[in-house]
């Protein structure tokens, strides 16, 4: 019976795996020209409990090649209790040539991240939006690489590619082809014209459009502010695209623990229920299953309960599938260099995946020194 299950589990994963390899391959690298048309951007960013990272944000920010007169920076500081506000203020006072805004959210807001995010598109006064995190840093040619495509392709939602600053550690090592692996899944689902994820660290869209799908209205589930506004693009039948383009990728700081890791990840497999997009719920289940097979059929065969051939399969299948999907991703990253530690953490990955998906399931998860129900 176990060698049936495996038969059918590798055979599903494989075919998800060569579909997003397929996509992936079909993503071709972004073309930036100079437009003699500049657009206008409102750089939406909140904040909570950051001073040890908005410094840095905002050098990249100031660093921007692009007309300061065509973007404004908008912070929302998301009930703050260290020094991220005084962070802000003096840095608002040193840069008077640049168009900033300091804004507060509401200590009683369900879906804190959401409405700050809310909050400043209604202050915002340009055409498009651009959403990235406090915790990021930005390339200086962001604008310049958004309003080209925008232009060329008339674009009212796009994504664009966000990766890890890695250190030498392991820990960081993991996290990274971890994050790689959703940044597969992404390039995949929209080189394949069936885009289901996306990071709010590298979101471009038209206020317009925002406003016309009633924002974030009625979505009460703490995160998600990316996927779930990409769900309703796609609903509306809006024009969506990736800027698939190295130079415009978001670096972000990886959680700086396991606790935070853990954190992090049951926060966003705890939306998953959530999902309308089929690609989005299929894609989870069949990722999860596989894991979970290889777990159990490991366990199984050392235990002497199953066959292992069970597990043989599903390991070849599953080792080479995602080492191919993975060092196409860590191509356009420009992170190879990962595919070094690529053997061993592929036996840690399942048993992470499993038990993070696993601990979704409770009734509350921690973010930003918050605990919100599922």
């Amino acid at each position: 019976m176990e060698i049936i299950i495996s038969i059918f589990i590798s055979a599903s994963y494989a075919i998800l795996m060569l579909w997003l390899l397929y996509g992936i391959f079909k993503l071709k690298p972004f073309q930036l020209k100079k437009e003699s048309e500049k657009l206008s951007f409102s750089l939406c960013i909140p904040f909570r409990n950051e001073a040890e990272h908005l410094p840095h944000l905002l050098q990249t920010l100031k660093g921007l090649e692009y007309d300061s007169a065509l973007f404004e920076i908008l912070l929302i500081n998301d009930c703050s209790e260290d020094d991220s506000v005084k962070i802000v203020e003096e840095f608002i006072q040193q840069h008077s040539e640049i168009s900033i805004q300091l804004l507060h959210n509401s200590a009683k807001a369900i879906s804190p991240k959401k409405e700050a995010l809310s909050k400043a598109i209604r202050h915002s006064t340009k055409e498009y939006i651009i959403t990235t995190d406090a915790d990021c840093e930005v390339p200086r040619k962001w604008l310049q690489y958004f309003n080209s495509m925008i232009i060329q392709q008339q674009s009212d939602f796009i994504a664009g590619p966000v990766t890890y600053i890695s250190s030498e550690s392991f820990l960081d090592k993991f996290q990274t082809l971890d994050f790689l692996s959703l940044q597969a899944a992404t390039l995949g689902g929209f080189g394949n014209k069936k885009a289901f994820l996306c990071n709010g660290a590298n979101l471009c869209y038209k206020k317009k459009t925002f406003i016309e799908l009633s924002g974030f209205e009625n979505d009460k589930i703490a995160s998600g502010d990316d996927i779930f506004m990409l769900e309703k693009m796609k609903l509306a039948q809006k024009k969506i695209d990736y800027l698939s383009h190295h130079e415009a990728q978001v670096k972000t700081l990886p959680p700086q623990n396991l606790k935070s890791l853990f954190q992090q990840r049951v926060r966003w497999a705890a939306k998953t229920s959530a999902y309308k997009n089929k690609t989005s719920l299929l894609t989870a289940m069949i990722v999860f299953l596989m894991n979970l097979c290889f777990v159990i059929f490991f366990l199984g065969a050392v235990f002497q309960l199953l066959a292992w051939q069970a597990f043989v399969l599903l390991f070849f299948i599953k080792l080479n599938l995602d080492f191919f999907v993975l060092y196409k991703t860590s191509e356009f990253y420009k992170q190879t260099q990962l595919m070094k530690s690529y053997i061993l953490i592929a036996f840690l990955h399942p048993v992470f995946i499993v038990s993070s998906a696993s601990l979704s399931f409770l009734k509350s998860y921690e973010w930003k020194g918050r605990s919100f129900k599922k």
